[in-house]
């Protein structure tokens, strides 16, 4: 085998050690820095930039994201799927721990909230006490007391999640308390986009209620 060969295999070989090898130190780089929105178990990233020193740039085809009971902003996530495609980032920010997106691409999330977190979350917030929330495929209910009047009442509510006009908060849109119809609708705010800082710009897409006490969120921009 001539020299001129072997020197190729070799430069073939460690073309593709690196292009296993440098996605994976730019996932585990964008691991830690997710570490810093959620709070909970290390999230699993995947990063896919051919070839390889694209990424050298912040170039990247796909970064694919899974985490389970993920915490934000005190709001705890059963599970976290995201896709985020033909993206550019900072490769020199990302090293100093901060996440500069210089092109946005294509990110859409799939975010699975349950009722039983969602009641933790609003306990915390302080504005209904003893509350809570529970999630069906027909719609959604919510119970606990509030203050009205210098008194406090129970509440026992039924109705819809919707987004609000601009697409960042989640609302709980009563249609009826203890089964009366209500001449006037007062909306609740369950949780806002806005308040996690994002480092790019996302809104609700679509709201799905599931079976098993689940809430589906569609993100994405």
């Amino acid at each position: 085998m001539s020299r001129l060969i072997q020197i190729l295999i070799a430069a073939v070989i460690v073309m593709g050690g690196l292009q296993w090898l440098v996605p994976r130190v730019a996932g585990s780089l964008l691991a830690h820095q997710l570490g810093r929105l959620d709070h909970g178990p290390k999230p699993m990233v995947a990063v896919q930039a051919v070839p390889f020193w694209a990424l050298f740039s912040g170039r990247f085809q796909d970064i694919g994201v899974n985490a389970q009971n993920a915490d934000l902003k005190a709001l705890n996530v059963q599970h976290i799927r995201m896709n985020w495609s033909n993206g550019k980032v900072s490769m020199g920010s990302l090293e100093k721990g901060k996440l500069l997106i210089e092109k946005p691409g294509r990110f859409r999330a799939t975010v699975v909230v349950t009722g039983t977190a969602l009641s933790q979350f609003l306990a915390k917030k302080g504005r209904i006490m003893h509350p809570k929330v529970t999630i069906a495929p027909s719609g959604v209910s919510m119970s606990g007391r509030i203050q009205l009047g210098g008194t406090t009442v129970p509440l026992d509510t039924k109705g819809s999640l919707v987004r609000s006009s601009n697409h960042q908060a989640l609302i709980f849109h009563p249609t009826s308390i203890d089964g009366l119809n209500l001449p006037v609708l007062t909306d609740v705010q369950l949780f806002n986009l806005n308040t996690l800082h994002l480092p790019m710009p996302i809104g609700i897409l679509r709201i799905r209620l599931e079976s098993g006490d689940r809430l589906a969120l569609a993100v994405g921009n």
